[in-house]
């Protein structure tokens, strides 16, 4: 699928820049009009990943995409089994060999599967910010540790609130989970938004069930 889009916008680029050649069009401007039309379309991608706040469309570019490792584990949140996503999480651990990429997912899949020791082992090999405060932050909240959840180093906005609602689930506070889940929802963008939703809607089940 990926490749077909992509060959359908250079063939569309081709096109226009054939239609603009055969009109008479300077190449420079010509140049100009594709350069434009290329931004265009790159802008657009970011947009839906960082900082759409259309969950519909990030829905819609998740599902087109979840062949792809990190999408695969998107989508999982939203329409899998817990099986299911720490299965996409493995895959993302065996491809991507940058260690920050690496621990973060291994911290989450040992979050998924309440294995504490193994959250701290992979929190304390992330090495890099913010990431890597925040699962420190996290693991703190999740033990009681008020005073050690909270940091300046969680640059990112949706960070403290989420991890204010890590605390609150950890102390079975529904009401309060709500409104700091809602909080680190309302800051996040784009795919952020779109997991931070999944994630918490899974925490809100576990607290019902309780």
């Amino acid at each position: 699928m990926k490749i077909v889009q992509l060959t359908v916008i250079y063939l569309a680029i081709i096109l226009l820049a054939m239609v603009l050649s055969l009109s008479g069009v300077r190449l420079s401007f010509s140049l100009g009009i594709i350069a434009v039309f290329v931004v265009a379309i790159i802008y657009r991608h970011v947009h839906i990943l960082y900082r759409s706040n259309n969950m519909e469309l990030v829905d819609k570019w998740v599902k087109r995409r979840q062949k792809e490792p990190i999408f695969a584990a998107l989508y999982a949140s939203a329409y899998g089994t817990v099986d299911e996503q720490i299965r996409a999480i493995d895959v993302i651990i065996h491809h991507y060999k940058q260690p920050a990429i690496k621990y973060n997912y291994l911290f989450t899949k040992a979050i998924m599967e309440k294995n504490l020791g193994a959250a701290k082992a992979a929190a304390q090999q992330i090495n890099k910010e913010p990431l890597s405060s925040y699962a420190l932050c996290y693991i703190a909240a999740m033990e009681g540790r008020t005073a050690a959840m909270r940091s300046d180093k969680l640059t990112q906005p949706w960070m403290q609130p989420a991890v204010e609602a890590v605390y609150a689930h950890s102390q079975k506070n529904q009401e309060l989970f709500r409104q700091w889940a809602d909080a680190s929802i309302e800051q996040a963008r784009g795919v952020q938004k779109y997991g931070l939703i999944h994630n918490f809607r899974q925490m809100e089940r576990e607290l019902d069930r309780e």
